[in-house]
């Protein structure tokens, strides 16, 4: 069975990163390790929210720059990475599951499904798709007690958000592991009044229209 990636979106302040960096937080995390920064460019694409109504979602990330690969200084030194993330029943925006895919055959398979009479649909036209969303994000994450992998994301338009992250093959009984963690640390993590990027992005600049 395909591991799935569960993740759980937070909120979190400059005062408590503070804490997080010097682990001196209420109760303290057990471990922290594998500290690295990103910066990296997301368009994202659809047509008339035919792909995110069915709730997948797809984009392209230039990597920007990566300090587990210092040599990666710029958009033009690496090639645009695709991904499809197809949400399970029931997931949300901000307590998701998701399958994903950076296979573009198997990209492009999913979106002629959804756009089975369309022959523009190609793997070197962006699928035949708009770019809905475009902008950048800087990064800063870690492995947290050996197993969640915590990203803290600041958008170019000024958004920023967290994320608790695992990889498992059990949905339910990852997100409950996930729970269990954000409780313990909700002097760090607060699930309160989150809202994600692309909600941000599209509450600032105008959201998608679904077209005739």
């Amino acid at each position: 069975m395909p591991l799935l990636e569960i993740e759980q979106k937070f909120s979190f302040t400059l005062a408590n990163l503070a804490l997080l960096t010097r682990n001196l937080g209420s109760p303290p995390f057990k471990t922290l390790a594998d500290f690295r920064t990103q910066a990296f460019r997301d368009t994202y694409y659809d047509s008339h929210n035919q792909l995110s109504n069915a709730g997948l979602w797809l984009r392209k990330r230039h990597l920007l720059s990566d300090s587990s690969h210092p040599s990666t200084t710029s958009s033009a030194s690496r090639a645009p990475q695709w991904e499809a993330k197809q949400s399970a029943p029931g997931s949300s925006f901000l307590r998701s599951t998701f399958s994903e895919t950076k296979d573009r055959r198997a990209i492009l398979a999913l979106v002629r499904a959804h756009f089975p009479a369309d022959p523009r649909r190609g793997l070197h036209n962006d699928f035949g798709l708009d770019a809905i969303a475009d902008f950048e994000t800087y990064r800063y994450a870690f492995l947290a007690d050996g197993k969640f992998t915590v990203v803290l994301d600041k958008t170019s338009f000024g958004h920023q958000v967290g994320e608790v992250e695992v990889l498992a093959e059990d949905a339910e009984g990852a997100h409950a592991e996930i729970d269990t963690f954000c409780e313990m640390y909700r002097w760090f993590i607060d699930r309160e009044g989150v809202k994600g990027k692309l909600t941000a992005y599209f509450e600032r600049y105008g959201f998608p229209k679904d077209g005739a």
